[in-house]
């Protein structure tokens, strides 16, 4: 008996010991950058869950630069640097990118409200409105890379964590990171682990690909050649199908546009030039201009922004000369 009893106790310790050294890793490398507190977020290995990365740059530097200036919007923002911005706003006006991956109504929404509730000024905003992306979802999404900060969400934290380790544990996850670890960077990797450095500004949260951006204001010949599939041939300007904006969303904005009102905030709100050209829909439009009269601003459909297929790093996200050229525009109309 006592020989079975040791066979197994041989048979399982050895698991066990795989399965703690595996969540030590986890909690040694800490991945996705959301166990650990870091002064800079810069060169990920791991594609970042944005939201995270751009509350906890608010809430480590708010008490020293006290930003009242800000960015909303998905990954498109990127377009829009604070640092050309700040030229179009008045002295004293300092300007943080607080932007999602794939943000929704509902991240922006959420952030305005808790920023209010931490009695920071909102003076100026540029809120980026993108029709594909903005109103698909009211509440928060059960993936790792999008779910929204538990500070600002003021939902489990447990389930925030919960969630990027079911992430970690998933094979073709831990294969390709610690393949990463031992070997590099590998063609099998790809999607997983982040190719090329990408670097966040301490200060203000701008988000930097400077490969990227080299590669096109150097090469652009070349760059485009390799993108000559994903810059389809367009039929012309479409109007949006089908309403976007329902009850819960228009709740939302209706809240947004009473906390602007209550800080007496300058804002624009951009409708997104995109590269498909598809126009707002009438129904949603008139909304948004009856909710925030004479700042919106339409940039959708057909346009010198949109015609130009050297404007986009490829169909989805626009280059910073569109987002200077808009800033000129809706700072120059009075």
């Amino acid at each position: 008996m006592r020989r079975f009893i040791w066979t197994i106790l041989k048979f399982s310790i050895v698991p066990f010991v795989v399965g703690c050294l595996f969540l030590l890793g986890y909690w040694y490398f800490d991945p996705f950058k959301v166990l650990h507190t870091y002064s800079d977020f810069s060169k990920p290995v791991i594609v970042p869950n944005r939201d995270y990365v751009s509350t906890e740059t608010f809430i480590r530097n708010n008490p020293h630069y006290h930003y009242n200036s800000f960015i909303f919007g998905s990954s498109r923002t990127m377009a829009f640097k604070p640092a050309r911005w700040r030229k179009h706003l008045p002295q004293g006006a300092e300007p943080f990118l607080f932007d999602a991956s794939n943000e929704s109504i509902y991240g922006i929404y959420t952030k305005i409200k808790w920023l209010d509730r931490q009695g920071v000024e909102l003076k100026n905003v540029l809120l980026i409105i993108c029709h594909d992306r903005t109103f698909t979802h009211t509440s928060n999404v059960d993936n790792h890379l999008y779910i929204k900060h538990p500070k600002v969400s003021g939902e489990s934290e447990l389930d925030f964590q919960t969630l990027f380790l079911k992430a970690y544990i998933q094979p073709d996850f831990w294969i390709r990171y610690y393949g990463y670890q031992l070997l590099g960077y590998q063609n099998w990797m790809k999607s997983y682990i982040q190719e090329k450095p990408i670097y966040y500004d301490t200060r203000n949260n701008t988000i930097y690909m400077p490969f990227q951006e080299r590669l096109v204001s150097r090469q652009p010949e070349e760059y485009y050649q390799g993108k000559k599939g994903v810059f389809y041939k367009r039929k012309g300007q479409k109007t949006d199908n089908s309403i976007l904006i329902e009850y819960r969303q228009e709740k939302m904005l209706q809240e947004i546009a009473d906390i602007f009102k209550k800080h007496h905030t300058d804002y624009k709100i951009i409708l997104s030039p995109l590269y498909e050209q598809v126009k707002f829909h009438p129904t949603d439009l008139a909304l948004l201009q009856k909710l925030f009269p004479k700042r919106v601003y339409d940039f959708t459909g057909k346009n010198g922004l949109t015609e130009y297929y050297q404007n986009f790093y490829e169909q989805s996200h626009y280059r910073t000369g569109v987002g200077d050229a808009i800033m000129r525009k809706v700072y120059s109309e009075k």
